[in-house]
């Protein structure tokens, strides 16, 4: 894994990469569920998923571009391992328009949500009432009304900052489940002995 960053790339750039694939999601959405998947612990699943994606494409940039897919979720995974919050969510740059940005974090949060609960996942696994509170609040962003959205400075500034929020939610429901998870391990040895 050495070769591969643990920056994510553009989006436009990640974009233009897969369109070749004409998968019928977008960029936000498709790195959402990946994120949902990994967050969950469902790694597996979600490497069927991304494989159940590009069956039957053939050609090199259908190749080039199944590369980008893995790279992504592997960069994804990478990131949420790590201990210092470099976690990134993949969403158009700042140039784009507001709404359209919105839209993309609301599509983001809705793929994450959808991934997660088909991971097995959901309210009593959590033991944090934190990580409960932030996985109600990822399941509200996804119902975020972006058509309505005025490009303020205050409607900019709230962006960010759900986004940010967002992000750090991903991370606690993470480690909540990890610690869980950790936990029923150490319980079930015991058990054993």
């Amino acid at each position: 894994m050495n070769s591969i960053s643990f920056k994510l790339p553009q989006y436009t750039d990640f974009s233009d990469q897969i369109s070749v694939l004409g998968l019928a999601i977008s960029s936000s959405t498709l790195h959402g569920m990946m994120c949902g998947y990994l967050c969950a612990g469902a790694t597996q699943i979600g490497d069927s998923y991304i494989r159940g994606l590009v069956i039957n494409k053939t050609g090199s940039q259908a190749r080039s571009a199944i590369q980008a897919l893995f790279n992504l979720y592997a960069i994804s995974q990478q990131q949420m391992d790590e201990d210092h919050f470099i976690f990134e969510l993949m969403l158009p740059e700042d140039e784009q328009c507001l709404s359209e940005r919105a839209l993309a974090f609301s599509e983001w949060c809705a793929g994450f949500i959808h991934s997660f609960h088909l991971s097995g996942v959901d309210y009593d696994q959590l033991d944090e009432e934190d990580s409960q509170d932030a996985l109600q609040h990822l399941e509200e962003f996804a119902k975020l009304d972006h058509a309505h959205i005025d490009v303020t400075e205050d409607d900019e500034k709230a962006l960010v900052e759900v986004s940010e929020y967002a992000r750090i939610a991903v991370l606690r429901l993470y480690w909540d489940l990890k610690s869980h998870a950790k936990s029923r391990r150490q319980s079930s040895e015991r058990i054993k002995h």
